[in-house]
């Protein structure tokens, strides 16, 4: 009787290599979209580096010409006019300026905070673009928008920042924006003061947020007004060393009078990079309210519940006289060292006086502002 020979197929090896194909597939698929976010990426930091340099080469080439450690205020503002734009949302002007070279812009963020509407930019070249709202930070008064590369103007190059920390009072600065609708704008001054720290209830902020202040403030004289808010103030040299933000007025005038207040350039440096990756930015957190004007220390007045300074086991009245290893001669002294340094989830160490007595060092975690 004659046999039939054929292949036995094993069912279940089967499965398990269809299996084993599909996890490969759906691997090779994550590393394909990382590989692809990770090109963007690096894409966009190949075109804002060349636009870096081509600006740096040009303002090399112009203090070559002028032989001068600065800029004239003619060479300034033409280097950096097409770069501010008018923002227009919800029934607010403002001001702002190019970022980079993928379309972000940075203003204020209460130019744009609470825009329902559309978001328009318009160039001094007449170029007018919807904007995208990537994300602000009311405690820094930030805020990043994005029009579509592909529409910028060829001379709307990215501003370049300079290190604010390294202002001195006394240096002029350069305010470039839409007072009052006048587009383009551009006043002259000097740096009046550095490291104020402003309440932002006193700057029209409403609770929760009023209660806490922006650290690390540049002051000014340059005549700035309504429409003014986001855009640069400038050093010598045409780079951005802060962002226009408020004026100081008296009584009904509505007008400058004197005293103009800028974010500087070493908050823009943490916040613009942090809204632009994760749309948002998280800012260290003690839990205390303090004496604004006592001189000697950071003198501690109230402490939060359940706050890291509550955990550490701070209390009122406590002089706080050195953070790790700087001293605190006034408040405002550890309010800027931990916007400038220090991010929640950190540990800073604490020297206290209490009743006369330094306690040892305190270990500090810090939280997040809420």
């Amino acid at each position: 009787m004659g046999e039939t020979y054929g292949t036995s197929i094993d069912k279940k090896l089967v499965a398990i290599m269809l299996i084993i194909s599909v996890a490969l597939a759906g691997g090779f698929a994550l590393v394909y979209l990382d590989l692809k976010a990770d090109l963007t990426a690096l894409r966009d930091n190949y075109v804002n580096l060349s636009a870096q340099i081509e600006q740096l080469q040009g303002l090399i080439d112009a203090l070559h010409v002028n032989q001068t450690a600065g800029l004239t205020a003619v060479q300034i503002y033409n280097r950096t006019k097409n770069s501010v734009v008018i923002i227009t949302a919800g029934g607010k002007t403002g001001s702002g300026f190019v970022y980079d070279a993928v379309g972000h812009i940075v203003t204020n963020n209460h130019v744009v905070d609470g825009s329902e509407g559309t978001i328009t930019v318009a160039f001094l070249d007449g170029t007018v673009a919807t904007a995208e709202f990537i994300g602000g930070d009311v405690y820094s008064d930030i805020s990043v928008i994005r029009v579509d590369e592909s529409i910028l103007p060829k001379e709307a190059h990215p501003l370049l920042p300079s290190d604010s920390t390294l202002l001195l009072v006394g240096e002029p600065v350069y305010a470039i924006g839409n007072p009052f609708g006048l587009s383009n704008s551009m006043t002259a001054g000097i740096v009046s003061q550095l490291g104020r720290v402003l309440r932002l209830g006193d700057l029209g902020v409403p609770e929760p947020w009023g209660s806490y202040s922006i650290a690390d403030v540049i002051q000014f004289d340059a005549a700035v007004n309504p429409g003014n808010s986001g855009g640069p103030l400038l050093n010598s040299l045409g780079q951005v060393v802060g962002i226009t933000f408020a004026i100081e007025t008296a009584g009904n005038v509505s007008g400058f009078i004197g005293i103009g207040y800028a974010v500087p350039e070493s908050l823009i440096s943490r916040v613009v990079p942090s809204l632009i990756a994760t749309r948002q930015y998280k800012h260290p957190y003690l839990g205390v309210e303090y004496n604004r004007t006592y001189i000697g220390g950071f003198l501690i007045t109230k402490v939060i519940p359940n706050s890291p300074a509550n955990q550490t086991g701070l209390q009122i009245d406590d002089v706080i006289t050195k953070v790790d290893d700087l001293s605190v001669k006034r408040a405002e002294d550890l309010i800027i060292y931990l916007e400038r340094y220090k991010s929640p989830g950190d540990i800073i160490a604490l020297t206290v006086v209490r009743v006369g007595y330094e306690l040892p060092p305190k270990m500090l975690t810090l939280g997040e502002r809420s």
